[in-house]
């Protein structure tokens, strides 16, 4: 762990912004920035601000506030899976597997209140990391890129059209080749390409490869392919490697330049507004799966 993670702990009371952390932009990459640190800044805007913004300005707001912000299981042990996946010395500093799977027991409690410090694993949960990493070690190409790869590193930017700060925390990227390769990591239900397509489309993985390729083009001045891996969460826990087609990413770009123009808007304005905020009615679009 960096000496700055030393120092700056989710505890106290204040958090330099990353903004401070990289001299206002005379640092544009660091591999030293914590997670806290990174998910606890407002001054830069980072792809989950912008899925929020693209929902409502009202939603990014909130998102800011950290209204309703609450980690459900499935976040938890996505952390996990990252954290197994990508720094595996950290995992092991991290977390602690208990005796027993009830929440609800003398035991659990007990083990809880002894590893007060550490992030608990249900038995069930471990041995699911467990079978996702070695399932990934069995892929040659990912296991290669996984440890060939700079792990979450920070970057910061400026976009050039609206001034707005940008941040973005890549996975791995493997910058030894002639076209870098960003991988992201995804813990998914099913990994077969239908249904991963699906999934990229719901979770709008398309903005996030684009604002992460065109933050390694501004800082590294060089081209990158944007890469997923998607993991299962079940037996057998298949994964796959996915690159990001060019609809993807032309989708992606389209909406991440209609987010900042919409973010450089409210903040000239200072108006946050809703779904309507006229007050007006709209027709219902009906899907076609439903006809």
């Amino acid at each position: 762990m960096s000496a700055l993670a030393e120092v700056i702990t989710p505890e106290e009371m204040h958090i330099p912004s990353l903004l401070a952390l990289f001299n206002h932009g005379e640092w544009h990459c660091r591999p030293d920035i914590p997670n806290e640190v990174y998910h606890a800044d407002r001054s830069c805007v980072s792809t989950s601000g912008l899925k929020q913004l693209l929902r409502s300005p009202a939603h990014y707001q909130a998102y800011l506030d950290g209204t309703n912000r609450k980690e459900t299981p499935a976040m938890f042990l996505g952390t996990a899976t990252h954290s197994r996946l990508l720094e595996p010395a950290l995992f092991e500093h991290e977390y602690v597997v208990a005796p027993v799977g009830d929440k609800r027991s003398k035991e659990w409690k007990a083990f809880e209140i002894a590893n007060a410090h550490r992030k608990i694993l249900t038995p069930d949960q471990f041995v699911t990391l467990e079978g996702i990493a070695y399932s990934v070690s069995q892929h040659q190409s990912a296991a290669a890129l996984l440890q060939a790869g700079l792990i979450e590193h920070t970057l910061l930017w400026q976009d050039e059209d609206t001034g707005i700060w940008l941040k973005i925390r890549p996975d791995s990227l493997c910058i030894d080749y002639g076209t870098g390769i960003c991988l992201d990591v995804k813990k998914t239900v099913d990994a077969s390409p239908e249904a991963f397509a699906r999934a990229a489309v719901n979770y709008e993985y398309d903005l996030q490869a684009a604002v992460y390729l065109e933050g390694l083009r501004m800082v590294f001045q060089r081209d990158f392919d944007f890469i997923f891996l998607a993991v299962e969460e079940s037996v057998p826990y298949g994964c796959a490697l996915y690159g990001a087609p060019s609809e993807m990413l032309e989708r992606g770009q389209r909406r991440f330049r209609q987010a900042l123009r919409t973010l450089k808007a409210c903040r000239e304005s200072d108006a946050w507004p809703s779904y309507q905020p006229q007050g007006d009615l709209a027709l219902l679009d009906w899907p076609r799966y439903a006809r």
